[in-house]
């Protein structure tokens, strides 16, 4: 009866540390600050999100991939974002993102 507990125990544990693959959601807005490693965007409600990048993400301007440098301020984009665990909380990571 013990090892069963105990494996049973195991295997919740095991099953509790997998990251489960959450569907891409999208977010459009005006382009408030960029970096190599963040990207804040204002969304149409006027609230500010952000986005991490990574060295995955890519950047479009129309069908045109460009580096993160060939954003301004102020343009429109959409990103297609997928939200992570990171240590004690949840963050948005920029899968794409396309300016207009």
């Amino acid at each position: 009866m013990f090892m069963r507990l105990v494996a049973l125990l195991i295997a919740v544990g095991l099953l509790a540390g997998q990251q489960v693959a959450l569907p891409v959601a999208t977010f459009s807005g005006k382009l408030h600050g960029v970096s190599s490693k963040r990207i804040t965007i204002e969304n149409a409600d006027g609230n500010l999100v952000d986005f991490e990048v990574n060295r995955k993400t890519r950047v479009l301007r129309g069908k045109k991939e460009i580096s993160i440098s060939g954003l301004a301020t102020g343009d429109s984009v959409t990103i297609e974002a997928r939200q992570e665990r990171a240590r004690f909380a949840l963050i948005l990571t920029a899968v794409t993102i396309t300016a207009q």
